[in-house]
């Protein structure tokens, strides 16, 4: 009989954890079976349980060499083989090791098998394995190699798989301006919030663009991004928008596609007198002028405007220096982009038939396998469509690349940098086009109840399996890196406790019987820290919440960059820190999308938005804005007694108003803060108080369309901005100093 719990041991699941309020909380056993299950554990058949394991560990001795071995350069070099005992037996059994190196090249040894030490030894299946540790003596360059080996004895020779063996840096990129002391300042913003006279009523990546050059322009060093993933854009549904529950991590959305420099539109007359037409230029403007973006409205127009020049202009004609671009990205996306475009224009063909296609659970059942005759057929026959999605990728990714070029060019120091969703959503396209069989949709990554949701947190993101990551060689994982590096900067890894755990819960339980999950943190941070190098990409981790001590230890070590919020930041008297005794490895910010605007948190909009919604009640709001006010104060209290603010304004909080001076003071207070990076945020420049999104509601508040309130146009001519960010820089360039 198998011990299920012991089982849940061996597979990573937690038995306990510390809480946010610092409390050992022990989990139970029902919440440590259901993890199992999501896991893909026949939990309830004994007999197939039992099948299943045997197959594991038969399955793992056959293939000699473990799937996946990842070296840094503090670890051994080093890899373990399987062999039957009975090779040792014979004196004159050999081992050929073949190491195939990224670069082409191929390194062979052979030697005596007796000269492999022997580590360990386990029986399977009556037979009896010696478990050899071969040192690695060739010199591995950083990167992503193959090693398999042969062993011969007098009577038998086995082969083993091919292992993908990572070798990788310890530390994580830093640019050198920072590693020597430099401290910058940034924005973070979420583009669809953005305004301009050109735009279609969502930010693009043309604005993207401007607002990193006018950032560049008043002494900023960076704009951070919402995650840039691929969306949804044959699904009507306008609570479907959230750029943390993606489609794909590897893609764009293109609804951040700006048509207006599209290259091929100039040579598509008809695209231009569709976009010039009386009927585009008044949609065009209302959408500009709405309060909130309109996601069905604006890929509704842009669709149909890209459409019209694919359809009129030979997009992936080889005898043209764009057609050949074009189709060197379709060679270079490969299988995962024909999937990914696949999917969108499946989803679209099916909506436009009636079907209510908005997960691909809901596809007819020959076509919810990405890998059926059926898919294939279809494609085949709708390639024309297939082609116009992968077209508008071709189109993001330049766009997004030219912004970043811009900026670049013009001596921004880190230019772009984005954000990595936590995961895809289960209905998401990296699901049906999971061809490495990672997913398991059956749970929901969240997070357990603390205080701020007392219920705990049910995402709707389908976890990856740990040891499924391992058999194909963290393949997916490595491909999401590497897309999400191009064109940026530096990378924030959204709720970067899933490196070392993640919150499982499944699907149609609530998020209090979930359990933690591990995966393998030396192997993530080391894929993380190669591809950080090679893409020159700083890497900022949101370590924010209850982040295990282990996890915390090894980000600092690897070099990756914290992440600090001014209001988190108190002493254990109820004091704020000073932001310069934060640690310098860190990218400092006083709000986030998650939390009000400046504004809206000093005046207690959010209280009041919070008991309008339901999620306060009179009581609770009360109490909240209670302790506010004290905060508020303490606050006060800090700047003054840091010289952070003039004498001249009030010490009294209850007095105070979150005006210009106020909101310059405290970006001014963060930049002479120890931090290598301090984000703000535009809207706090220009007095927003309405806040983007607002967590634990869906339908309830427009989340993720807010907009700001003035166009980039006005914005980076206005005095009172100009003034403040001028501060900001001498402040930054004094701690420079």
């Amino acid at each position: 009989m198998i011990d299920i719990q012991q089982l849940a041991d061996q597979k990573g699941i937690a038995r306990q954890y510390i809480d946010a309020s610092h409390n050992l909380i022990t989990l139970t056993e029902e919440s440590r079976v259901n993890t199992l299950e999501i896991l893909g554990y026949p939990v309830h058949d004994q007999k197939a349980l039992e099948a299943m394991l045997q197959e594991e560990v038969t399955k793992e001795f056959k293939n000699v060499v473990d799937p996946v071995c990842i070296l840094n350069d503090e670890d051994h070099k080093q890899v373990y083989i399987r062999v039957p005992e009975s090779f040792g037996e014979d004196e004159n059994a050999t081992i050929t090791l073949e190491i195939k190196l990224e670069d082409g090249r191929s390194v062979q040894r052979t030697l005596p098998l007796e000269q492999v030490e022997i580590a360990d030894f386990k029986t399977v299946d009556n037979v009896v394995y010696d478990i050899r540790r071969y040192q690695i003596i060739t010199n591995l360059p950083y990167g992503y190699h193959h090693l398999s080996c042969e062993i011969k004895s007098k009577h038998k020779t086995i082969r083993s798989i091919e292992m993908s063996l990572i070798r990788t840096p310890v530390k994580m990129y830093t640019p050198q301006e920072i590693e020597s002391g430099k401290k910058v300042w940034g924005v973070s913003s979420q583009l669809y919030s953005v305004r301009s006279r050109d735009n279609w009523g969502i930010g693009d990546f043309a604005d993207l663009r401007q607002l990193l050059l006018g950032v560049h322009k008043c002494g900023g060093q960076f704009v951070g991004l919402n995650p840039m993933h691929a969306g949804y854009p044959a699904n009507p549904d306008e609570s479907c928008v959230s750029p943390y529950s993606p489609s794909s991590r590897n893609w764009i959305n293109i609804i951040y596609i700006s048509v207006n420099e599209v290259p091929e539109l100039q040579q598509c007359q008809k695209a231009l007198d569709l976009i010039h037409s009386q009927e585009y230029v008044t949609k065009i403007n209302e959408l500009r002028q709405r309060e909130y973006v309109d996601y069905r409205g604006v890929l509704q127009l842009k669709l149909k405007a890209l459409r019209t020049i694919f359809d009129n202009v030979k997009v992936n004609d080889a005898t043209t220096a764009r057609g050949a671009k074009f189709n060197y990205f379709l060679e270079q996306g490969g299988e995962n982009l024909l999937n990914f475009a696949t999917y969108d224009a499946l989803q679209q063909s099916l909506y436009n038939q009636g079907v209510q296609a908005s997960s691909w659970e809901d596809f007819p059942k020959e076509l919810q396998d990405v890998n059926s005759p059926a898919v294939a057929k279809w494609r085949a026959d709708n390639y024309q469509d297939v082609l116009f999605y992968c077209y508008l990728q071709f189109l993001a990714s330049e766009q997004l690349t030219n912004a970043y070029k811009a900026a670049k060019d013009a001596g921004m120091l880190i230019g772009t940098y984005r954000d990595l969703a936590v995961g895809v959503a289960k209905q998401s396209c990296d699901v049906w086009a999971d061809v490495d069989n990672v997913f398991r949709p059956t749970g929901s990554i969240g997070a357990p109840p603390d205080p701020l949701g007392p219920l705990g947190q049910n995402w709707g993101l389908a976890p990856m399996s740990p040891k499924a990551l391992k058999e194909c060689g963290y393949k997916p994982m490595i491909a999401m890196y590497q897309a999400n590096m191009k064109s940026c900067g530096a990378i924030r890894i959204d709720h970067a406790a899933g490196l070392y755990r993640l919150w499982l819960t499944k699907m149609g339980e609530p998020a209090s019987k979930g359990a933690y999950v591990h995966y393998d943190m030396h192997d993530l941070l080391g894929i993380i820290a190669l591809e950080s190098h090679r893409n020159k990409c700083l890497v900022i981790t949101e370590d924010l919440g209850t982040i295990p001590v282990e996890l915390t230890k090894a980000l600092r070590h690897v070099g990756a960059f914290s992440y600090k919020i001014f209001f988190d930041e108190k002493a254990q008297d109820g004091g704020y820190i000073a932001p310069r005794d934060y640690i310098s490895q860190a990218m400092s910010a006083l709000t986030t999308h998650d939390m009000p605007t400046l504004v809206g948190w000093w005046h207690y909009y959010d209280l009041q938005l919070g008991q309008k919604l339901g999620i306060y009640t009179q009581q609770e709001a009360d109490n909240l804005q209670a302790q506010r006010a004290e905060s508020k104060q303490r606050i006060l209290d800090s700047m003054h007694g840091l010289g952070s603010i003039a004498d001249t304004y009030t010490r009294d909080a209850s007095q105070s108003v979150m005006n210009k001076e106020l909101a310059c003071a405290l970006q001014v207070h963060m930049c002479t803060g120890s931090c290598s990076l301090f984000s703000s945020q535009v809207e706090d420049w220009i007095g927003v108080d309405k806040p983007v999104n607002v967590p634990g509601t869906n339908s309830e508040y427009p989340n993720w369309r807010r907009k700001l309130t003035r166009d980039l146009e006005d914005i980076f001519v206005d005095q009172d901005v100009l003034d403040m960010t001028n501060k900001m820089t001498l402040a930054r360039n004094k701690i420079d100093s």
